[in-house]
């Protein structure tokens, strides 16, 4: 079949380019931070701290696809990525996210090779994948990008990253990552300490082997490397290997301000 991309000229108008996929294809490591608030003005003054993404959630933070576009432009104010962590469900809460352009997203207890391969065919657009196309919304510039120039520079400028928190997925951890369009794996280290029976046991032996094994096995077939990561381990983790880092939350950020804040009272 012939590729339909092959003689295309590119039109005058383009996707977003991705920040963190420009970060990671020069050598270095991505720099993130997590929202678990839905103010748009707290992703722009996160985004303002310049990291190369702000990821959002909808797996375990009540946010409405309203709340999740006005920050994506909070952020894109300030030339940053957002990452969209999805709930689990049809191929339309995957895409939805991608449409309000989100640059990337996380996909959780994806477990075997064939789960991974249904994200990548829900999310990615032919010849990777089987991703419906709409081109009429924030991504596309609202029609302006042309449907061909649209297809291929959101398989070449989107992310999916497949997030690794189950001892299951952890067993078919190689024929995932082998996948062409998986292009992260993201482990999460508190899911999987629940699954081992030792929860919030971040630093047991049995979770760094397998933090290691995630990062040495995505590097080996050209993924992203991806995990949550504490400010005083960001050195030992990227040597490790991962080229995506989040480190923080606004959450923790609040707790520890109010806590502070009543502290400093003392016993007054």
């Amino acid at each position: 079949m012939a590729d339909p991309y092959s003689a295309q000229t590119p039109g005058p108008f383009a996707l977003r380019r991705s920040r963190v996929l420009r970060k990671i294809r020069d050598g270095k490591v991505a720099r993130v931070l997590k929202l678990n608030t839905t103010d748009p003005k707290v992703a722009e003054i996160f985004a303002s701290a310049q990291p190369d993404a702000i990821w959002l959630c909808m797996e375990h933070v009540g946010a409405t696809w309203s709340d999740i576009e006005h920050q994506i432009r909070a952020a894109r104010i300030h030339d940053v990525d957002t990452v969209l962590r999805v709930a689990r469900g049809s191929y339309s809460d995957y895409v939805r996210g991608l449409e309000l352009d989100a640059t990337g997203l996380i996909v959780p207890h994806v477990m075997n090779e064939e789960d991974a391969t249904n994200i990548r065919n829900y999310t990615k657009f032919y010849p990777l994948g089987r991703r419906a196309v709409d081109g009429g919304n924030a991504d596309a510039q609202f029609t302006r990008v042309g449907i061909l120039d649209y297809m291929k520079q959101a398989n070449a400028e989107r992310f999916i990253c497949h997030q690794i928190e189950d001892p299951e997925a952890v067993e078919n951890l190689e024929p995932i990552a082998e996948i062409d369009g998986v292009d992260c794996l993201f482990f999460g280290p508190g899911d999987y300490s629940v699954a081992l029976g030792i929860p919030g046991q971040l630093d047991h032996p049995d979770i760094e082997n397998v933090r290691r094994r995630v990062a040495e096995v995505a590097r080996k077939n050209g993924k992203i490397a991806a995990t949550v990561c504490a400010q005083p381990n960001i050195g030992t983790y990227a040597d490790m290997g991962y080229n995506f880092l989040s480190v923080g939350a606004d959450v923790i950020a609040l707790v520890n301000y109010a806590d502070a804040a009543m502290a400093a009272f003392g016993d007054l």
